[in-house]
């Protein structure tokens, strides 16, 4: 492994575990659940982080430009991503696994390459030269987040407290 990607390889690594560890014990009614009408449930970003997964693992491995950065989003690909929660989150685990295994042995030439490719002039305009190796931790890591917090307001509304939640000492 290239020494100056170690870094950025456990990064990724890390945050896979703190995502699945946010799955964990995921109810039928919470995979679904909704706080408001029109807010995201937990299979949608499951579904939308499978999909980009595919994009993120793309980039790194050919250089493939980066839907909703440097090319349109193609609708009829993510159209074909079915909702189906196990199927994505098998498909994500694979395919983040595999972005993380290619990182590992590329290197930083090989980084900045497909990242100058992938991310086209949002690259040469915000000077972001590892992008590819940090983003699909930081997009994992906000949805994580995201997924968290519905998992709270879930058990809350229920009278329940709080999965995730830090225990304060005094």
């Amino acid at each position: 492994m290239d020494d100056a990607l170690q870094v950025v390889s456990e990064m990724n690594e890390n945050m896979w575990r703190r995502f699945k560890n946010a799955l964990e014990d995921l109810g039928e009614e919470e995979l679904h659940w909704q706080p408001l009408p029109q807010a995201n449930t937990i299979n949608l970003i499951v579904r939308h982080l499978r999909i980009e997964a595919q994009w993120h693992l793309d980039g790194l491995e050919r250089g493939e430009p980066m839907p909703t950065i440097a090319v349109h989003a193609p609708q009829e690909v993510i159209d074909a991503v079915s909702p189906d929660f196990e199927d994505n989150i098998k498909k994500l685990e694979d395919l983040y696994t595999r972005f993380v295994e290619t990182l590992r042995n590329a290197s930083l030439t090989t980084l900045r390459q497909r990242t100058a490719a992938s991310y086209g002039k949002a690259n040469e305009t915000d000077g972001r030269t590892y992008l590819l190796g940090y983003h699909q931790a930081t997009h994992l890591a906000m949805h994580c987040g995201q997924i968290r917090m519905i998992r709270n307001l879930y058990r809350k509304t229920r009278g329940e407290p709080a999965r995730f939640f830090p225990t304060t000492r005094r």
